[in-house]
């Protein structure tokens, strides 16, 4: 599924509720809910804790497609044992910090300790204002530089022109979306697949 609204919507289907009933679930209007699957606005956090509860999902799947729920393969005990890696989060990366095509980042403001599956974690404080509705500006981005394939729907880092940038990546036709995107104007068309530098894995509000 390739927006929050459209996973919010098939969510909700699954859940056999209609776009009325969910916003009297989630105390919010019918219109709300609407501008939410059509991707016109961003749930904010407590609508979306709400929505993860409602629809038995978990708000970073909703978020960004990326579920964290336990299920049969991932067990209490398969998440305690899991290693809890310290990331360093750093400021958002220029062209200088690739080197021989790889990101390398240098001087971390802090660390955030977490325990997930990642090769080579690392975290950037959001700096994208095109993708700002679902990486807010100041939060801590998740990256895993060892992500293997390029997946449609899945958010990557790359550079183009000259530039460090977070998008979407989509293909047929290949092309790289800035979130919300509504409409190919706001999406770059690529005749090559880019090279990415890392893959988002999830996001953490700062306070």
């Amino acid at each position: 599924m390739d927006s929050i609204g459209e996973r919010i919507r098939q969510a909700r289907l699954g859940q056999g509720f209609s776009q009325v009933e969910l916003a009297q679930a989630a105390k919010v209007s019918q219109p709300t809910v609407a501008n939410w699957e059509n991707d016109s606005h961003v749930p904010r956090q407590n609508a979306l804790d709400r929505l993860a509860g409602i629809l038995s999902k978990s708000s970073n799947w909703i978020r960004v497609g990326e579920d964290m729920q336990v299920n049969s393969e991932h067990t209490p005990k398969t998440y305690l044992a899991r290693q809890i890696h310290h990331i360093p989060l750093s400021p958002w990366p220029s062209k200088q910090n690739i080197k021989g095509g790889v990101l390398t980042l240098s001087g971390a403001r802090d660390y955030v300790a977490l325990s997930l599956n990642a090769h080579q974690p690392f975290a950037l404080i959001a700096n994208d204002p095109n993708m700002a509705a679902y990486f807010p500006i100041g939060a801590a981005i998740i990256f895993d530089n060892g992500f293997g394939e390029l997946e449609d729907g899945k958010c990557y880092l790359f550079e183009l022109d000259g530039k460090i940038i977070l998008r979407r990546w989509q293909s047929e036709p290949t092309r790289l979306e800035a979130l919300p995107n509504h409409s190919a104007v706001d999406a770059k068309f690529v005749t090559e697949t880019p090279i990415p530098l890392a893959k988002a894995v999830m996001s953490l509000r700062r306070h």
